[in-house]
């Protein structure tokens, strides 16, 4: 199956339609509920600055923080489309979380998503992650995740929520400033601070959770 190409002059209607149709409702995969977890970050920089972004896929650790390391698997590319696998390295203390990812759906300027189709150091289960990017009421760009996730019991299921709340929150964080500022792999932590202070300050949400 080829991936979909939207023509530029359509590309802010296709993201209010795939957005609010295909994403926000859907809570079911295969016919098993799912937890869902949604994030959202304001960007100062073009929607097409940050699909550039998102598109480095297999080679995500070159600037983003939250990873340890990526690599293409399979004989896949490094720029994100339609089947393409990679595997990445997660911080998380100790024992870094080990995932082997595809793309399972991917319109292009617009958002994909992939299957967890394999993972070490952390519970066995279904896990879909959607990265996308769209416009606000006030023509802002907004990047956003969207993460569908079961995992191996209702305890790890449960108790891990704020784990998996916190790596994608941090991820925005990684993307925003690089796509902001160009400077790769900037501490995690000096990013939150930043931010922080930035929000406080100018009185604008830059990071926005729900779900």
């Amino acid at each position: 199956m080829k991936a979909i190409r939207i023509h530029k002059p359509y590309l802010h209607l296709w993201m209010a339609l795939f957005f609010v149709a295909q994403l926000t409702a859907q809570q079911f995969i295969d016919g098993e509920k799912m937890e869902f977890l949604e994030h959202q970050v304001f960007v100062r920089n073009t929607p097409e600055s940050v699909w550039n972004a998102l598109t480095t896929f297999g080679d995500l650790s070159d600037f983003h923080t939250a990873i340890d390391d990526s690599m293409p698997l399979n004989g896949s590319s490094e720029e994100a489309a339609l089947g393409v696998e990679r595997e990445v390295q997660i911080p998380d203390g100790i024992n870094n979380i080990i995932n082997k990812e595809r793309i399972v759906t991917f319109i292009d300027g617009v958002y994909y998503t992939y299957e967890v189709y394999e993972s070490e150091n952390f519970p066995k289960g279904t896990m879909r992650v959607t990265y996308g990017v769209r416009l606000d009421e006030k023509g802002r760009t907004i990047l956003f995740s969207k993460t569908f996730y079961k995992l191996n019991n209702v305890i790890n299921t449960k108790f891990l929520k704020r784990k998996l709340k916190k790596l994608n929150m941090d991820s925005l964080l990684a993307y925003k400033y690089y796509i902001e500022t160009g400077e790769k792999n900037t501490d995690i932590k000096n990013l939150r601070k930043r931010y922080q202070k930035e929000s406080q300050e100018d009185s604008i949400d830059y990071l926005a959770t729900s779900h």
